[in-house]
């Protein structure tokens, strides 16, 4: 049986992503460039996140001090490049 923790974990990173989106409007970036390099920037740090094994306490705390606020920031940049093609379309 496999454990619910990875995707109610993903869909609570999305979750904090689309509050951050919501609540700070003006943190998108204005032009579409900068929107694609703060998503590449964003997947290159969720990829380079180190996972720490060992103990229980390490794993925790590698998976939320790390791995979340780097999924948060690849998702609220997802985000933004969505909005950012709606508003383009939008405005075609």
């Amino acid at each position: 049986m496999s454990s619910p923790f990875f995707p109610v974990f993903v869909a609570g990173a999305g979750a904090l992503a689309l509050w951050i989106d919501a609540r700070f409007p003006g943190l998108a970036p204005e032009s579409f460039s900068r929107r694609v390099l703060a998503a590449v920037a964003a997947a290159i740090v969720l990829q380079a996140a180190p996972l720490f094994g060992g103990s229980a306490e390490a794993v925790y705390a590698t998976v939320f001090a790390v791995v979340l606020p780097a999924l948060v920031a690849s998702l609220l940049t997802a985000v933004w490049l969505l909005r950012f093609l709606r508003d383009a379309r939008a405005g075609a």
